[in-house]
Parts: structure tokens; sequence; C-alpha cells
């Protein structure tokens, strides 16, 4: 990506962020099961965690948006289990809500989810990760999300970018630590990644570890790894998301394998990633912005209005890799901006 490209997207992402965060402090209750709004409406959330930051962001804000519709909030974690959220979902459906708002957990275990809103009549809303089923079709409305796809891509023409600096060509060994098994985000970046590998045949993935988006996991797939590969037999790591590349960083400098350090590459763009990549401890990170609320009441409005066109709706975001001094001065001005918001992710 062109650094104008990533500008351009940073300004969208600034502006979205500006429409979706009321007030991005810790004094809301994420894990609310309910309240707010005038009672007329009500929007129920089907949360797949509240395990980590971002999730818990992500609740926050649908809760802000949702009440600052006049609408009644409840919400039901899933606790990262599918079958807990299948059964979430019936008994969110059962309090009738006026719309059912869903984060799966994985993909195929929760195909029921747009048949029950179906039978239930209640108007549904994908956000995040994908689900079985054709947005816009019966009561499955809208799916709103980010292109996984092409954030898998950007990751690998990165790291095509940065193999062939470091070895003098496109070669080299890569091992991924892995998001949740199943979930679609993983599922997408791995075809990005796949699709930009398949064009560069000297550099190889060599191992995966299943770091479920969390970073004690992250840490214990980078402990195997380096024990499966010795110094030199691997030249830079994937990890899905920032927290799983700070594991892998924290396993790096136990294991005393420095060679790999500024050779890691995340995703989520939170702020203890970027100051890893102003420190040469990671190479880059992009932006998952957790703010579907104003975008998930707006689509609900264009829903009711007939006014509905594009089912499928993408959030922007953006790429952070110090390859300059002025991309280090935006990292570390976002590094600013989420420290004076009191939060370290999104």
């Amino acid at each position: 990506m062109t650094r104008a490209r990533t500008k351009a997207m940073a300004a969208i992402g600034a502006g979205l962020m500006s429409l979706a965060v009321v007030g991005c402090g810790r004094g809301e209750d994420a894990q609310a099961s309910g309240g707010g709004g005038d009672g007329s409406c009500t929007v129920a959330f089907s949360q797949e965690s509240l395990g980590f930051e971002w999730m818990v962001e992500n609740s926050r804000d649908m809760k802000a948006s949702v009440e600052a519709a006049g609408c009644e909030f409840i919400q039901a974690d899933a606790e990262g289990d599918p079958a807990k959220q299948l059964q979430d979902v019936r008994d969110l459906l059962a309090r009738k809500p006026d719309l059912l708002v869903v984060r799966p957990v994985t993909f195929e275990p929760l195909a029921p989810v747009p048949d029950l809103a179906e039978q239930a009549g209640v108007p549904l809303i994908v956000v995040d990760r994908s689900l079985p089923g054709t947005p816009g079709e019966g009561q499955y409305k809208a799916f709103l999300t980010i292109d996984f796809v092409e954030t898998g891509r950007l990751v690998a023409e990165s790291v095509v970018k940065g193999l062939t600096e470091r070895n003098g060509s496109a070669t080299g060994r890569i091992v991924h630590i892995t998001g949740t098994s199943g979930a679609s985000p993983v599922l997408d970046e791995q075809e990005g990644i796949d699709g930009v590998l398949a064009d560069n045949p000297g550099i190889e993935e060599v191992a995966q570890c299943d770091g479920n988006y969390s970073r004690e996991p992250g840490r214990q797939c980078m402990e195997d790894l380096l024990q499966r590969f010795g110094a030199g037999e691997i030249d830079g790591v994937i990890a899905d998301n920032d927290e799983m590349a700070l594991g892998a960083i924290a396993a790096i400098k136990a294991a005393g394998r420095d060679e790999l350090l500024g050779w890691i590459w995340g995703k989520d763009a939170q702020r203890t990633g970027l100051q890893a990549i102003l420190d040469g401890e990671m190479r880059m990170t992009i932006s998952t912005p957790p703010q579907f609320g104003e975008l998930t009441m707006q689509t609900w409005e264009q829903v009711k209005d007939g006014s509905l066109t594009e089912t499928t709706q993408l959030l922007p975001k953006t790429v952070y890799e110090a390859d300059s001094d002025q991309a280090k001065q935006e990292i570390q001005a976002r590094i600013d901006e989420l420290t004076e918001l009191g939060i370290d992710c999104c």
C-alpha cells in the first residue's frame, strides 16, 4: 500500500472514530446485560466474548450507539463457546427484540442463526465475523465487516518486501500464529496470505499454531515453534493479532532468539503493538476497528425505511509500518491518541 493511500485510509478511519467513539473512556460497563434507551425499541447483541479489550470496546461502542438512538440494549456474552452462543441467540430472540446483532464465535457452528432470526421474524445484522447465508435475503439484512482477505494480502505483501530486503530476494521461511480456528477472519486472512505467497514461491509458510487471539496462547505457540525451528531456520512470524504478536515477542526474548525481533507482523494496531514497532520488535500492524455501533444503527434505519442497497459494508483500516520518519510520527501520534483515550486497542 502506498503511503498516500495509507494516509487516506487513516483520514477515513479517523472520521469513523469521531462518529463512533463517544467518550471512549472506561466509565461505561460494556458487560451490562441491558438498560438505557426509552423502551420504544430493543436491540439484542450476541457477543462472541468479552475476553480482551477489543471485544469490550466493541460492546461498549455498540451499547453507546444503541442507547444514543433511544433503544434499550441487551447483551449476551458467549464466552467464546459456539454452543453457548447458539443458546444465547435463542434466549435473546425469545425476548422479542426489534433487532438482533450477532458477532459470531466461529462460522459453521453458528449456521442456524439466520434461520432462527427468520423463524422469529426479527431482523438480523451480523458484524465483524461472517455467518453462512446471504445478507439481504429474508431477515438476514446486512453483514458489516472488515476486508480480512485484503488484510492478509497486505500482511503478506509486507512480508515479501521485508524478506526481499533481508535476504536479497523474495525468499525465506515464516511461521504463522493464527487466531481462533474456524473463525471467518482467520479463513479470510489465510486466503489473502496464500494468494500473495502463491506469486512468491520462494517464501514458504512452514508451520501454523492456533493462538486463540490471546497473548498467553500466542507465547506458548511461539515457544513450541522455537523448539521446532532453530536459529536461522525461520525468517519471520505472522501473528493474526497484536496480542499474539506480543506473546511471541516475549517467547523470542526469553529464548534469546533476537534474530527474529523486528520480523513479526501483527494486526489490530493496538497501542502496545504500535510501540513494539517503534521499539524495533514488530514490523507492521493493521488497524481492526471495533466500532461497529454507529454503522449498525445507520444500517438498521435504512432497513426500516427501505433505502438499504449495500447489504455488505466494510469499515476502513490503516496500515502502520515504521518505514519512514513520517510513518514513525504517525505511529507516535496514534499511540498518544490511544493513551489520551485511556485504551490500548483500536
